[in-house]
């Protein structure tokens, strides 16, 4: 029985999600050396910079659900629009906001619009390319996310230390519409996908996948962790300006770039367990050097560190989830994307929480203690529950 025919062009799908979600984690990146040093985020202190961080994963979180029911209904475009739509106003909003409850709004408002933008990126590739050439595809589109998040941070620092600290976000809102308008000329009304019927959780139900989406959740607050407490401590324990403040969250995000294949290779040699561990470790002994650092270089090393520590717990899971989702039943590559997904934005949302309210109640250098200790034990108990891939038939 032959494949059903997809629903478009999947060269004109994979370009249209994959600059969508480069779009949104460029505009992601672009907030990170810049909310923490507005007047009105450095008043409120780390504990509300942290909530204002995490605003965006708890936004995403609540619409992705909803985001699925819409796509269903209306295909990808509707929500793909929808989540244009409210990416420019967030950025517009960041522009000229100076309350923090507008700030946390704009935030809030643009974690929705990631959400939606998201979960028609994926559905619009699924339903544009065969099964066959699907997991490439989506490769290349979660590539897109990475490029975003490498550029966000150090274009944003260079902007405010040439433009003013508003400037970014202009940016952003023109990257926006220049976005949109790809997205009303090149999308269009696609089929529903017959190939590929399960969600996140049936994936979830498969024995094991409760550690792995710990693990993945892991993997993503430990960046977010340091990234609404640290662009302050830089700026006024070490003298590092915007720019450099967004070249060192460059760093760990280049280096897990680098590192990811490393890991990747390993992964078929070395039990996922043990590198899991390892990444625990190397994130814990990171995040309490980066508390302790005195000079720009310690500091360089410690983000360094946690690029390391992003490959090590991400890349082993990420093959992982994909082996869960063939055991599903139904077996699913989209519900597969949507509990990864899922679980991700749960660390970007839980990081920045952690991080605020530690460095907020305990001051910074011993509040990244605590959160290193948080991450080493998580780290250490969830390695253990982590299943064996399935051998190859």
């Amino acid at each position: 029985m032959s494949s059903p025919r997809p629903a478009g062009s999947p060269r004109v799908a994979v370009t249209v999600a994959s600059a969508a979600l480069f779009t949104d984690m460029l505009v992601y990146g672009l907030a990170v050396p810049v909310l923490p040093l507005l007047p009105s985020v450095a008043a409120a202190g780390p504990a509300s910079g942290g909530v204002l961080f995490a605003a965006y994963a708890v936004a995403m979180v609540a619409v992705t659900p909803l985001a699925g029911r819409l796509t269903d209904r209306k295909g990808a475009r509707t929500p793909m629009l929808a989540g244009l739509a409210g990416l420019a106003a967030a950025t517009l909003l960041f522009s000229v906001a100076e309350p923090f409850w507008l700030l946390l709004l704009a935030r809030a408002l643009q974690g929705a619009a990631g959400g939606l933008s998201w979960v028609a990126s994926l559905s619009l590739i699924a339903a544009c390319t065969p099964m066959r050439t699907r997991a490439r595809s989506m490769g290349i589109a979660l590539s897109a996310i990475s490029l975003g998040t490498l550029l966000g941070p150090p274009l944003a620092g260079i902007m405010v230390e040439q433009a003013g600290v508003r400037s970014p976000f202009v940016l952003a809102a023109c990257l926006a519409l220049a976005d949109g308008l790809a997205r009303i000329l090149l999308v269009r009304k696609t089929g529903e996908v017959t190939d590929d019927t399960g969600g996140p959780l049936t994936v979830l139900r498969v024995r094991g996948s409760v550690t792995i989406v710990v693990v993945i959740a892991l993997g993503a607050a430990v960046m977010a962790a340091v990234e609404p407490v640290l662009p302050a401590r830089l700026a006024g324990a070490l003298g590092v300006g915007p720019s450099g403040v967004g070249a060192l969250f460059a760093l760990a995000v280049l280096t897990a770039i680098v590192a990811n294949p490393v890991v990747g290779g390993l992964s078929a040699q070395v039990p996922a367990r043990r590198l899991v561990t390892a990444g625990a470790l190397i994130g814990a002994g990171s995040l309490a050097g980066l508390g302790w650092a005195v000079t720009v270089w310690q500091a360089a090393l410690a983000m360094a560190g946690l690029g390391v520590t992003v490959a090590l717990l991400l890349a082993p899971v990420t093959a992982l989830i994909g082996d869960q989702g063939r055991r599903s039943d139904p077996p699913t590559l989209g519900g597969t994307y949507a509990l990864y997904n899922l679980a991700y934005a749960a660390g970007l949302a839980s990081g920045p929480l952690a991080g605020g309210a530690a460095t907020g109640t305990m001051g910074f250098s011993a509040g990244m203690g605590a959160v290193a200790l948080l991450v080493a034990v998580t780290g250490l108990i969830v390695a253990r529950g982590l299943p064996v891939p399935a051998s190859p038939a």
